[in-house]
């Protein structure tokens, strides 16, 4: 990533920008209408039920994606809890990025909409399970535009989306987990000044970004809303967790074939009645006590890097 923005590591303010051009082409712009399109004909290839769903959501109006000058960026799913009916509100810009968003929000709202008829208590999932139809919707996603991607270009462009998401993912949500750990250890005994925050922050950084990153952020602890959240602490590993386990679900979509599909969406269902461990070795028949469950979904991200650098070496020579 850093050979391609001219640097010899990455910084911190440029770690999650966009790929920036190779050549004079222009990035593709999507309409609403055409992210739509792509995210059905993904979800198609696992399922017809999870496209029907995503036309469901379209014809009832249940996604708010229109830019207006009095809302922001971001996205969010919600339900309202009488009727389990799941929203997703979000700006659409018609990048790439927002069409992966997008896709992240249905999954959240395909989560929902298959727990619907069960009692409200059982559809409250932790946080840890929270992003396991999120994430496996974005893969869907990626992995079919993949699929599809006719140039070099396109491909390094649909792998950069997944790996500066990974390594946001795998190293970014470890800073911040250490660096809130480091924190209350040493807030036991006494109150810390914004310079020995800084300093904390900055050996957190440099512990996980190592050589890959040429300086640290020391006010990453100020900028982050989510240090701010008093009543919850250490709210950044769920994330984690999440991504590796979502990873390790869809890994066994290529081994189980027909059959996934029915566990995947039963796993859905219990995850607001069971433990990660209990739900996951109930419909998937993998042990997360175990590396190799966690050691499949990362399998498949070292494939990435390795078809990203190829592509690199390619254009590059």
């Amino acid at each position: 990533m850093a050979r391609v923005h001219g640097l010899e590591a990455m910084t911190p303010w440029n770690h999650l920008a966009a790929m920036p051009p190779l050549n004079s082409g222009e990035a593709q712009v999507y309409s609403f209408e055409e992210g739509i399109a792509v995210i059905k004909a993904a979800f198609e290839q696992v399922d017809a039920s999870m496209a029907e769903f995503v036309q469901t959501m379209v014809d009832n109006g249940w996604i708010d994606a229109e830019p207006s000058n009095n809302r922001r960026l971001g996205a969010y799913c919600t339900k309202l809890a009488a009727t389990r009916t799941p929203l997703v509100f979000m700006t659409w810009g018609g990048s790439r990025s927002d069409l992966l968003t997008l896709a992240h929000e249905l999954g959240h709202a395909f989560h929902n909409w298959v727990m619907r008829d069960l009692p409200l208590c059982r559809t409250h999932y932790p946080m840890t399970l929270a992003e396991t139809a999120s994430i496996f919707a974005e893969n869907i996603v990626r992995d079919y535009m993949l699929e599809q991607a006719q140039t070099a270009q396109e491909k390094l462009e649909m792998l950069w989306e997944e790996l500066s998401s990974a390594y946001a993912l795998t190293i970014n949500i470890p800073v911040r987990y250490e660096f809130e750990k480091a924190f209350y250890e040493a807030r036991e005994n006494n109150e810390l000044d914004a310079k020995q925050l800084c300093d904390l922050m900055s050996k957190t950084w440099r512990d996980w970004y190592g050589d890959s990153m040429s300086g640290t952020d020391p006010y990453f602890w100020a900028s982050k809303l989510h240090f701010s959240i008093s009543e919850l602490s250490f709210y950044n590993y769920p994330y984690l967790f999440g991504y590796l386990f979502s990873q390790g679900v869809y890994a066994q979509r290529a081994t189980k074939g027909d059959a996934f599909f029915p566990d995947y969406v039963a796993l859905l269902r219990d995850t607001g009645s069971y433990l990660a461990e209990e739900v996951v070795l109930k419909h998937m028949g993998k042990d997360l006590t175990q590396p190799s469950f966690w050691n499949e979904g990362m399998a498949k991200l070292s494939v990435k890097v390795d078809e990203f650098e190829t592509l690199l070496d390619g254009l590059k020579s």
